[in-house]
């Protein structure tokens, strides 16, 4: 037989392709309308909040180079108050000549220290105050009686309301 008048057949197995008409049914089957409009859907829903936040973001920049578009000037008033200040200060330095002693100052500083200790002892009081009213508000809200909680705390004095 000669080559080109004959046809060429080839044996194929049907099982491998009764399978992929049964995926193709399948997916045709499956992807209907109403499916892919709420895909379709889904996706402009997305665009719009993307979109949303790119205008947000644009917007947030614009006033931040308005903000900015401001600092130099207000650098440059900065500046000169400074400079004047640095200037004020020099100028009192050298009419200044001798400053107050430290004998002087020792009353003044000692009184300081004194105050400075009774703030710390004031300080170390509240803390401790504080600690205390969040240990007993910690009980009120977990539900402890308040007849526990006054034997806990024998300084809480209860008051009775008079209606």
């Amino acid at each position: 037989m000669p080559e080109e008048d004959s046809d060429s057949y080839e044996i194929i197995p049907i099982t491998p392709l009764k399978k992929l008409e049964k995926r193709m049914d399948k997916l045709e089957g499956t992807s209907t309308v109403p499916q892919l409009q709420s895909l379709i859907n889904q996706i402009i829903e997305l665009i719009r909040s993307n979109q949303k936040i790119v205008n947000d973001v644009i917007q947030a920049n614009a006033e931040l180079k308005n903000e900015i578009a401001k600092l130099p000037s207000k650098i440059d008033e900065v500046t000169t108050e400074l400079k004047n200040f640095i200037s004020l200060v020099e100028a009192a330095g050298k009419e200044e000549v001798s400053g107050p002693g430290p004998e002087i100052m020792k009353p003044v500083t000692n009184e300081l220290k004194k105050m400075v200790e009774q703030n710390q002892r004031i300080l170390e009081s509240n803390q401790a105050m504080l600690d205390k009213l969040d240990v007993l508000g910690k009980k009120v809200r977990r539900g402890t009686p308040v007849s526990e909680l006054l034997t806990s705390y024998p300084s809480i004095r209860m008051r009775k309301e008079v209606r």
